[in-house]
C-alpha cells in the first residue's frame, strides 16, 4: 500500500469516501499483523521424566501444519488472527478426527451464550472453506471443545468511530471544493436589441434558453464536438484559472492512513513498506503492534489444548518469536561466536537462526568460555 495509491477510486467512492479509505488502510494493518503471526513456529513443550522438553506431537502436527483436512498451519492462523482483529472476537472449534485426534476450524459465523459468571456456550456456527462451500454446526460447543477469544475495547471503537465521521466531513468538504474549482462555469453574453436567432441545422426561430442548451451540449459532451457559437454572442470561461488539484485528497488520505497506521501501533516506514536497512522500526511494530496478539493467543491454547493440571506443571504452548526478524547468518557471525562462549549449544544457535538440526552428540553441548566466575570464587 503507497501514499494516495486509491485516490482515484476514492473520488469514485461516493458520499462513503472516508469508510473506505479506513476500511483499506484498517485492513492493511490488519493484515500485516496477521501475515507476522502466521509465519511464527508455534511450539509445544511437555513433560518428560523430571524435564521440560519440546515435543512435536499431535498439537504440534495440528497448530503448525495441518489443523483440519482443507488447511494448513499458516492459513489457518492468518484466518484465526485475521477474525480475531476484524471482529474483535474469533471462535476455534475442536472436533475429534475418526482417529481421535483434534481437528481446529475457525469459525466463520456463531452465537455465544449470554453467560458473564460461568463458561459460554457456542451454538450456530458456521464453517466456509476457500471454494465457497458452507456447512451449519447443529452441535452446541463449550469450553471443553472450543477456543474462544474476545477483544473488547469500547473507548476504541468509540474513537475511531468518532475519528471515521469527522474524516468524512473533512472529505466531502474537499470533494464539494474540487468539483467545483474543476468544473467550468461559463458566460455566455447576449447583446440587446438583436433580431430572432435562426437555428442553423432547422432554420428555424430558436430562443435563448434553446440555444444556450445547444451550447452546453457541446461544452459538456465526452467525445469531440464542434460548438456553433453566433457573432452575435461571446462565451466566457469563469473559472479558467482556479482549478485545483489533487494535493488535499492526497494529504487527507495520508492523513487517514497515518492515524490507523497509529492506532494499530505500526511504525509508518512499516506501514507504507517504505523500511530501509537501517531502520529499527520493524522491532518496534513486533514488540507493540503484534506480540500483545501472541499472549492473548498462547492463552487461548493453552486453557483448551493444555489445561490447568498439565500447564501448572510446566507444560505450555508458545509462539516462537526467534525468527520474526530475518537473521543473514554471515553478518551474524560475531553474535553467534558469543553466544557459543556464552554456553549456547550449536543446535539452540541453529533454532535461533532458523538452521536445521545436527544430529551430532557435539552440536549438543555446551561451553563457557568467557573469564567468566561465579560471586563466591570470582573469575576463573
Amino acid at each position: 500500500m503507497k501514499n494516495g495509491e486509491y485516490i482515484f477510486e476514492v473520488l469514485l467512492g461516493g458520499n462513503k469516501k472516508s469508510e473506505y479509505i479506513y476500511t483499506l488502510a484498517e485492513a492493511h494493518a490488519i493484515d500485516l499483523i496477521a501475515k507476522t503471526i502466521a509465519k511464527c513456529e508455534i511450539q509445544v513443550f511437555e513433560k518428560k521424566e523430571a524435564k521440560i522438553e519440546e515435543v512435536k506431537n499431535d498439537t504440534y502436527w495440528r497448530l503448525n501444519i495441518q489443523p483440519n483436512f482443507n488447511e494448513n498451519g499458516t492459513t489457518f492462523l492468518y484466518k484465526l488472527v485475521t477474525k480475531l482483529l476484524t471482529d474483535k472476537k474469533a471462535l476455534v472449534i475442536i472436533n475429534r478426527g475418526m482417529d481421535k485426534s483434534k481437528l481446529l476450524y475457525v469459525a466463520d459465523d456463531f452465537k455465544s451464550s449470554e453467560t458473564i459468571l460461568y463458561e459460554k456456550s457456542f451454538s450456530d456456527i458456521v464453517l466456509k472453506d476457500d471454494e465457497g462451500n458452507i456447512i451449519n454446526l447443529n452441535k452446541t460447543y463449550g469450553p471443553e471443545d472450543s477456543i474462544y477469544y474476545s477483544l473488547k475495547n469500547s473507548k476504541l471503537i468509540t474513537a475511531k468511530n468518532n475519528f471515521k465521521t469527522n474524516s468524512s466531513k473533512i472529505l466531502n468538504t474537499i470533494s464539494k471544493n474540487f468539483i467545483k474549482s474543476n468544473t467550468a462555469k461559463w458566460r455566455l453574453k447576449k447583446p440587446g436589441g438583436q433580431p430572432t436567432m435562426i437555428d442553423i441545422e432547422t432554420k428555424k426561430p430558436i430562443s435563448y434558453e434553446e440555444y444556450k442548451k445547444k451550447i452546453t451540449e457541446g461544452l459538456l459532451s465526452d467525445e469531440e464536438a464542434i460548438v456553433m457559437l453566433s457573432e452575435a454572442f461571446e462565451l466566457v470561461n469563469l473559472n479558467k484559472d482556479v482549478n485545483k488539484d489533487l494535493s488535499d485528497y492526497k494529504d487527507e488520505v495520508e492523513q487517514i492512513s497515518n492515524t490507523v497506521a497509529r492506532m494499530w501501533n505500526i511504525p509508518l516506514d512499516v506501514f507504507y513498506g517504505n523500511k530501509t536497512e537501517k531502520s529499527t522500526s520493524n522491532n518496534d511494530f513486533i514488540t507493540f503492534a503484534v506480540a500483545p496478539y501472541f499472549e492473548i493467543l498462547e492463552d487461548g491454547f493453552n486453557i483448551s489444548l493444555v489445561g490447568k493440571k498439565d500447564y501448572l506443571k510446566g507444560e505450555h504452548i508458545s509462539f516462537n518469536r526467534t525468527n520474526l526478524n530475518y537473521r543473514d547468518i554471515l553478518e551474524s557471525a560475531n553474535g553467534i561466536d558469543k553466544l557459543r562462549g556464552d554456553g549456547f549449544s550449536r543446535n539452540e544457535i541453529n533454532k535461533l537462526l532458523g538452521l536445521p538440526r545436527i544430529d551430532e552428540t557435539w552440536a549438543d553441548e555446551h561451553y563457557i568460555t568467557k573469564n567468566f566466575g561465579n560471586v563466591k570464587g570470582g573469575a576463573q
